[in-house]
């Protein structure tokens, strides 16, 4: 890529906007102090915690937009839909094929990018006494996150292991590292307000504390650079919408076919089984299957990824293609750019998409079960996928 035809510096961001606040404002005014352009990848339909998104895709884009984003790239259900390091992958490789990408900005609860670099490379280079010491915790029960905390114990800082932004930072590093990508890692520390804190800060809040609010009915517009009825969020999407859908699928499933969903291993398909029987809704279904060896959102992903059928070979580390789901002026000036050497096809119509994709596929079916959670019953429209354009931002 011949950077000084493009005349910018251009940063990505990988995220999910779930629901896009004051605190992500000032991680792009940030970025913006040093870039010309900011890209985010963003998840659709469901998010990394195992949940439907807070509303759709194109009315968080649009909010992305109205805050400093540029360009606004889907990142698909099987990668948004996954464990940290195959959420990173999507998101790095998507990246890495446009073509025009300079910089990769992440927040952190660390906020030092050596640290992170560090932690990352020793991760990525795993030798063989610290993998026997992971298989050992595991074996005895532990979940693998609390595993590898303490086979690094000695080697890397536990909050570089335990926060969640500090994990997701690693393993964008360690995508990097993997594609051998020219992209370059910064880091903004995570501001106020931690990734699962309750408190409020002024004007500052975190995305868990703002969902909790909204669902509440209590206002927070004081923490949002936009108000919510304009992007159809005054009434979040609610997940209990598909208790039954979900119930339903699992308890027409057998073992065999769970075992081919995303994620379930280790004979994790039987207690699912099992607990769909006794279980009426999602949320007590997630009660009964828990245990000590897996999390919550590891659990939660599983159960959608059956319902929605995402199975273990959709997933690849490279994406089949780029959806566009928002831009103003400089995103267009960017988009052109990219269609000329990006290495996957760029769908800004998808009417015009030909190829056959099962990630494609995927997220067409995703976003028709995402639309069944929306609180008015007309707006559950089936293939918005096939019948909504990009959000232009003038």
């Amino acid at each position: 890529c011949n950077f000084e035809e493009i005349k910018m510096n251009i940063t990505g961001i990988i995220a999910e906007y779930n629901i896009f606040h004051n605190g992500h404002k000032y991680q792009i005014d940030e970025i913006k102090k040093h870039s010309d352009a900011v890209i985010a990848v963003m998840s659709g339909s469901f998010v990394q915690r195992g949940d439907v998104a807070i509303t759709d895709k194109w009315s968080r884009a649009k909010t992305a937009l109205s805050g400093g984003v540029d360009l606004v790239i889907e990142l698909p259900v099987c990668y948004a839909l996954n464990a940290a390091p195959n959420f990173a992958t999507g998101g790095i490789n998507i990246l890495n094929a446009l073509g025009v990408v300079n910089n990769i900005c992440f927040g952190s609860e660390s906020g030092s990018i050596d640290e992170l670099m560090s932690a990352a490379e020793l991760l990525e280079n795993e030798n063989s006494e610290i993998s026997e010491k992971i298989k050992k915790y595991v074996m005895g029960g532990m979940s693998y996150p609390n595993a590898l905390t303490k086979a690094y114990s000695a080697l890397i800082p536990s909050d570089i292991l335990s926060e969640p932004n500090n994990i997701l930072a690693t393993e964008y590093i360690r995508a990097l590292i993997r594609s051998d990508s020219k992209i370059k890692p910064m880091t903004v520390k995570r501001h106020k307000a931690g990734y699962h804190d309750r408190n409020l800060y002024q004007n500052i809040a975190s995305a868990t504390k703002l969902r909790e609010m909204n669902r509440n009915n209590e206002n927070i517009n004081d923490f949002i650079p936009y108000k919510l009825e304009d992007i159809n969020c005054d009434i979040p999407y609610d997940i209990s919408n598909l208790d039954s859908a979900i119930i339903s699928k699992l308890r027409l499933m057998t073992a065999e076919d769970l075992q081919n969903i995303s994620e379930v291993t280790e004979g994790i398909e039987n207690r699912i089984l099992s607990s769909a029987n006794m279980s009426y809704s999602f949320e007590t279904l997630v009660e009964n299957v828990k245990n000590k060896r897996y999390t919550t959102s590891k659990i939660r992903r599983m159960i959608i990824s059956a319902l929605i059928g995402f199975t273990k070979d959709i997933y690849s580390p490279m994406p089949q293609y780029i959806r566009i789901l928002g831009m103003n002026k400089v995103g267009m000036t960017i988009l052109k750019q990219a269609k000329g050497i990006c290495k996957v096809p760029i769908i800004t119509k998808t009417a015009d998409f030909k190829e056959q994709s099962p990630q494609f596929n995927l997220d067409v079916r995703a976003t028709n079960i995402a639309m069944l959670c929306n609180p008015i019953p007309t707006h559950r429209i089936g293939n918005a996928d096939l019948k909504k354009s990009p959000i232009i931002m003038k």
